[in-house]
């Protein structure tokens, strides 16, 4: 009975300290005219979020992230509790690539721009091209773009196949690809979970792939080595597969 009582009291505070999170950070950055405060203010959401839920939240190889790096972020992805997990634990907190149609939600579109988020458009091969050269020019300027090649929440404990649009764009802004294993966010709110449920979150971060080896591995072999890394960092089996990457 008290674990079901937490689950619901954790999952009435996400919405709650994020809307109040976001609304605070969005006054403070108008009344400060800091364009980078509430960049910064997520990982104070991120962190508070855990900390009101109760759940623990680790990092291990934090060291192999620069502050002042740019990185194509690569990350398994089974919760929306990823998000809050790598805003809490990175170095450097990462920019995400959201639908050009959220920007149209007045309070989300807020956010996702004061986030300095990459918003990209959808729908046919030229928009796909557009979107990867716009966040390849946030690379060059220094960002870490965070992509979940999976594509979507995994429903198992396992790693999916991959798509290939993050190794697409770390050959394309000629940068370095950070691995990054994510494990107990499924046990913490699953994919078409309601009850938000404590449980220890892992993140754990490899040693980056340079620029140069990145420049240097055809596309499908790049996207299985960082796939095997992340089975390694999270401790899940990769599911099977004989088809190798998708588009």
């Amino acid at each position: 009975m008290l674990t079901w009582l937490r689950a619901l009291f954790n999952s009435l505070v996400f919405p709650l300290w994020t809307a109040l999170s976001v609304t605070a950070g969005l006054c403070a950055g108008l009344v400060t005219r800091d364009p980078f405060l509430f960049y910064r203010w997520q990982r104070g959401w991120a962190r508070g979020l855990f900390k009101l839920c109760g759940i623990e939240v680790e990092v291990q190889g934090a060291e192999h992230m620069s502050p002042d790096g740019a990185y194509v972020i690569v990350a398994n992805h089974a919760s929306y509790m990823d998000i809050p997990a790598l805003f809490a634990t990175l170095p450097k907190l990462p920019q995400f690539m959201a639908k050009k149609e959220l920007s149209r939600i007045p309070f989300l579109g807020a956010a996702l721009r004061a986030g300095r988020h990459v918003l990209v458009s959808r729908g046919n091969a030229g928009n796909a091209r557009s979107s990867l050269d716009t966040a390849a020019e946030h690379l060059k300027a220094g960002a870490a773009i965070l992509m979940f090649p999976e594509g979507t929440r995994s429903t198992k404990d396992t790693i999916a196949r991959f798509k290939t649009g993050a190794f697409r764009l770390a050959k394309l802004g000629d940068i370095a690809i950070l691995p990054v294993g994510i494990s107990g966010t499924r046990y913490v709110l699953p994919k078409h979970g309601r009850l938000i449920k404590r449980h220890r979150v892992s993140v754990h971060i490899a040693a980056p792939l340079s620029a140069a080896e990145v420049r240097d591995t055809p596309l499908n072999q790049l996207s299985e080595r960082t796939r095997t890394l992340l089975g390694e960092l999270s401790g899940l089996p990769l599911a099977g597969d004989q088809n190798g990457p998708q588009e």
